[in-house]
């Protein structure tokens, strides 16, 4: 099974020039060595209002990425460990 990796800055460059030049999605797709359903949902998930741009649809991507990281400290998620395993319960 192959590894995800996320679409680089780089490669939405890439995508950006290719849209300009009318390349296809399938295109783009074979020339950078990902599904076609990946170019696809990045184009739809990142555009904007003026069409897709690559440092735009870069920051629209990290901040979806910021939000689902853990807002949680080391010392609050141990802390919440230790009530669980002592178990503990809010009622």
């Amino acid at each position: 099974m192959n590894q995800y990796t996320q679409l680089s800055q780089d490669e939405r460059y890439e995508i950006y020039a290719a849209l300009k030049s009318k390349t296809s999605q399938a295109q783009i797709a074979r020339d950078l060595n990902r599904s076609p359903a990946t170019i696809s949902r990045e184009i739809r998930r990142n555009k904007g209002l003026r069409s897709y741009r690559a440092k735009q649809a870069h920051d629209i991507s990290k901040q979806r990425c910021y939000r689902r990281t853990s807002s949680l400290t080391t010392f609050a998620y141990a802390y919440i460990c230790h009530l669980i395993e002592a178990k503990w319960s809010p009622e």
